[in-house]
């Protein structure tokens, strides 16, 4: 018998609104088969207009690229472990 692992990985990108809170301006998700080594990401946007704001950031400090760019590279980590040959 074969088992095909499949991986989900979520998360969100933040930005500070007017009154200096962190809200949620888009949502990430990945889904990673092993089997055939498929993987995208899709992002959903909940409020364009703070994440079209010039350089904007979180509470942190992080911009919408700073935070996108960790979300792939965490995604690209995964695929590596497990065994995506792009990522070899």
């Amino acid at each position: 018998m074969m088992i095909n692992e499949t991986v989900n990985l979520n998360g969100k990108i933040t930005l500070k609104d007017a009154s200096g809170s962190d809200i949620i301006v888009a949502y990430l998700a990945t889904n990673l088969d092993e089997s055939t080594e498929n993987f995208n990401i899709n992002m959903n946007v909940t409020n364009k207009v703070l994440l079209d704001t010039a350089s904007a950031t979180n509470v942190a400090g992080e911009t919408v690229q700073v935070q996108y760019t960790e979300f792939e590279t965490t995604v690209k980590a995964k695929a590596k472990g497990l065994g995506y040959g792009i990522f070899l």
